[in-house]
């Protein structure tokens, strides 16, 4: 029954496994992409012309790429990110994260101190009049557009 709990209000470890191997390929991918700034601003300018320095440019933003899509089917899955399209699979994916937000949501509610003033509001009813189609109280003996009788 635990078990059940946690797959239901967490993310599984395989999730967290790619993710996080997705977010560190990024960070790899940006530490090439960036060396090249670094080799052209230190570097002889005639060394350039041999050979080419842009290829652990490319190379890092290909990993930058692919990082990001790992990444983000480690953290929605494979339904919520939208590489299966599947509306039962990725609303059980994102449950996690629908939790969160009911939370956060209950959260801010509390800080604001609402509650019960949501809870006390009265459901208000419109009746639509018939002559001009205007809403108006339920309780109303006449329009208060036109003028007719309820």
């Amino acid at each position: 029954m635990n078990q059940n709990k946690n797959s239901n209000n967490q993310i599984s470890r395989g999730r967290k496994a790619l993710f996080y191997a997705g977010r560190i390929m990024m960070g790899i991918g940006l530490v090439l992409f960036l060396s090249v700034f670094v080799n052209v601003a230190f570097s002889d300018p005639w060394q350039l012309v041999d050979s080419n320095p842009m290829g652990p440019g490319i190379v890092g933003f290909i990993m930058i790429f692919v990082g990001t899509l790992i990444s983000s089917v480690g953290a929605a899955g494979k339904a919520g990110s939208g590489m299966i399209l599947d509306p039962e699979q990725a609303r059980e994916d994102l449950k996690p994260f629908a939790r969160q937000a009911g939370g956060m949501l209950s959260d801010a509610l509390d800080a604001a101190d609402i509650k019960e003033h949501l809870a006390a509001a009265k459901e208000i009813v419109k009746v639509r009049c018939r002559s001009c189609g205007e809403l108006n109280d339920e309780d109303s003996t006449f329009c208060k557009k036109c003028g007719e009788r309820m």
